[in-house]
């Protein structure tokens, strides 16, 4: 029998299909999801996503155990009613749910701080919506 070691992206896979089951027992249904790899160099990312004024929708950005801190902007914020959503206790990173005053496109800005020079991590971007 051979143990496979867990890796940071495995725990935030598992972290992921929990919150996601949380919001499908609310009535969300999972839209997307992006995985991206983040270091000190590269630690901002644009996602650019057209939202209808039909559905209320949460985003989410998780990092896993390798990423200290994210912060998601949202914009034009002004054309949605956003609220913050709590996450639970041990997850990093922030969620939102979003309500469209109207159709479009809106730009999510995730931005992973406090890597050090030499490390790297994994955040999952998901967008869900009812």
């Amino acid at each position: 029998m051979t143990a496979i070691a867990q890796t940071p992206i495995d725990g935030l896979q598992k972290q992921n299909l929990g919150y996601l089951e949380t919001l499908e027992s609310e009535g969300y249904e999972f839209r997307s999801q992006i995985i991206t790899e983040f270091d000190q160099a590269n630690a901002s990312q644009n996602v650019n996503i057209n939202l209808s004024k039909d559905y209320t929708y949460i985003v989410v950005a998780l990092g896993d155990s390798n990423i200290p801190g994210i912060a998601l902007e949202i914009k034009p914020s002004k054309n949605a009613k956003v609220s913050e959503q709590s996450l639970a206790n041990g997850m990093t990173g922030q969620s939102y749910q979003l309500v469209p005053s109207k159709s479009g496109r809106f730009k999510f800005s995730i931005n992973v701080s406090g890597l050090s020079a030499s490390s790297k991590g994994f955040v999952s971007f998901m967008v869900l919506r009812k």
